[in-house]
């Protein structure tokens, strides 16, 4: 029965990983969420729309930026939201497993 142990193992690792994973969406949720309620605190307060152009500013020839637009508050908080995951997510799992693993005093 070494082959089940080994399953069960693998079988507590995935499930860490998703523990790890939904911490880290959460984390990045709460960000997204914050920005958009100062977003709301801006808008209600002076006034303007809930229209934004997300576009690259930095390229010298501005015929070549690339740019998408969303409207409201939940999808700018939602673009963040996927922002924070791709750029950061793969790093914080990193960190947060290492970080556990020492609590743990495996390594």
């Amino acid at each position: 029965m070494p082959h089940n142990n080994i399953y069960n193992k693998m079988k507590d690792t995935n499930a860490i990983e998703k523990a790890l994973l939904k911490k880290i969406n959460d984390e990045c949720r709460k960000i997204a969420n914050n920005f958009g309620i100062e977003l709301e605190k801006l808008s209600n307060g002076y006034g303007g729309k809930m229209f934004y152009d997300f576009r690259n500013t930095s390229s010298p020839n501005s015929n070549d930026t690339i740019s998408f637009h969303v409207s409201g508050r939940d999808a700018v908080v939602n673009v963040i939201h996927r922002m924070l995951m791709d750029n950061h997510a793969e790093h914080m799992l990193k960190y947060k497993t290492k970080e556990l693993l020492n609590k743990l005093e495996l390594i």
